[in-house]
């Protein structure tokens, strides 16, 4: 694992799975994951319609607090996304996570490559990213909010160490209805 000194960075090298900073680069390539239904299905939902230049924009906003975007590769080949990025403010409300004195983060992510599904990936990607905040950033605490419908991701999120630790009714909109999400949480410390 390696991080570049004083700038929000990740880079993992996990051998199989390497996590990199998303760049400009990479956007056809999220642009194409973004436009698949199968894939929103399960993230963003398949009445979202991204531009390019609405992916641009939504994709270099910036985070309210620390926060890093990547590129999931999974034996050289691109084939995810995820965002981590530190719970600040007001964001531990929209979570009805409990406000606390300790360093947590939130994590969403997705395997674009459809071929690269069940395949233990998601699992071990969160395994990572997990070592690395804790052992990089001191991090306390990881929580993620899957839909409630969302069994494989919420298995996969197990695996990883995450417990579910409550519901959130109606927390997300998701192809028009407001859809009901799981808090689960890792402890790191």
């Amino acid at each position: 694992m390696r991080q570049t000194n004083g700038e929000p960075y990740m880079y993992i090298d996990g051998g199989d799975l390497v996590i990199r900073p998303l760049t400009a680069h990479d956007y056809p390539l999220l642009l194409q994951w973004l436009t698949d239904p199968r894939v929103l299905a399960f993230y963003g939902g398949r009445d979202l319609h991204y531009t390019p230049q609405t992916l641009k924009e939504h994709y270099e906003e910036p985070f309210d607090g620390e926060g890093f975007r990547v590129i999931i590769e999974y034996r050289g080949t691109p084939v995810g996304y995820g965002q981590i990025y530190e719970v600040c403010g007001n964001m531990s409300d929209a979570y009805c996570y409990p406000k606390t004195d300790r360093t947590v983060y939130a994590m969403d992510q997705f395997i674009g490559e459809t071929d690269h599904w069940n395949l233990g990936i998601g699992t071990q990607y969160c395994k990572m990213v997990c070592t690395f905040l804790k052992e990089e950033k001191h991090v306390d605490a990881v929580i993620l909010d899957p839909h409630k419908s969302n069994a494989r991701a919420i298995r996969a999120y197990q695996k990883a160490g995450f417990s579910v630790i409550g519901e959130l009714p109606q927390h997300e909109l998701f192809e028009g209805d407001f859809v009901d999400c799981l808090l689960m949480e890792k402890t790191l410390s």
